[in-house]
């Protein structure tokens, strides 16, 4: 790669990983838990796609392609291919612990009102137990943030849902991450790869636009894109076959973020 492709290769991932950086903060996943699937991602991808013969690619060309070490490399085609992507989440341990650990249950099962400092059974203790070095106080704040704990009145803390889930109703929209971005990030890899045989990719965005132009793409596109993907849902619903077929199809979306040179974060 020369320098000014891994300059220009460089800052697109960065851009990428911001945005996904806000995300997975939002949403409770920790560096460690990403850290260990793109380590896993990256071999997983090397012996399948990047071998040299029709065989999975060898321990020692996964290494050389990806940097790890031949032992590192074997250590992760050992694991488990999916991985608990909250197990390192401080919040997600708490929450985990006071719902099964019988030292913070109630004697019908449920997770104890616990009062705030003290001995175990309290929020303290079970913060020092299960957060590591992290101090009780911005467990709280953040747990009270995600709506998943709240002070009764004589002060104990009650916990509102029995698991880690950041968001109400988010998996859903979480799954979408995993196929649409993936899927684009697919087209401009193969437009890239084989600019002979191109895929279709537009878009159209203006540098400048005021909040009436904001207001009216996304009024335009909301009208005039859902009925262009009924046409097309209706043109291709008949080679929609059961077998044998290729996930295919095309998307529309609406992006809104401050003009290039300014802040990149989004307003929320």
């Amino acid at each position: 790669m020369d320098e000014t492709t891994q300059r220009s290769t460089h800052g697109a991932l960065r851009r990428i990983l911001r945005a996904l950086a806000r995300l997975l903060l939002r949403h409770g996943v920790s560096y460690e838990d990403f850290a260990a699937l793109a380590k896993q991602c990256y071999v997983e991808v090397a012996q399948a796609e990047f071998s040299l013969s029709p065989r999975p690619a060898s321990k020692s060309r996964i290494a050389l392609l990806t940097g790890l070490n031949r032992r590192e490399v074997a250590r992760v085609l050992a694991q488990p291919a999916a991985l608990d992507v909250q197990a390192s989440n401080p919040c997600a341990r708490v929450v985990a612990a006071w719902v099964r650990e019988p030292a913070f249950r109630t004697s019908d099962g449920r997770p104890s009102l616990l009062p705030l400092e003290g001995p175990a059974p309290s929020f303290e203790a079970l913060v020092r137990a299960y957060a590591n070095d992290i101090p009780p106080m911005p467990v709280l704040r953040e747990l009270r943030h995600l709506d998943l704990v709240a002070e009764r009145a004589d002060g104990r803390l009650e916990l509102l849902a029995e698991g880690y889930i950041p968001r109400a109703g988010a998996a859903a929209k979480l799954g979408l991450l995993g196929t649409d971005v993936a899927a684009l990030i697919d087209t401009i890899d193969h437009n890239l790869a084989r600019p002979q045989a191109p895929r279709f990719q537009r878009k159209v965005s203006f540098d400048h636009l005021s909040p009436a132009g904001v207001h009216k793409l996304q009024a335009f596109v909301a009208e005039r894109g859902q009925d262009w993907l009924l046409a097309l849902d209706r043109e291709l619903a008949p080679e929609d076959r059961a077998e044998g077929g290729r996930f295919a199809g095309a998307g529309l979306y609406v992006f809104d973020q401050p003009p290039p040179g300014g802040s990149d974060h989004a307003d929320d």
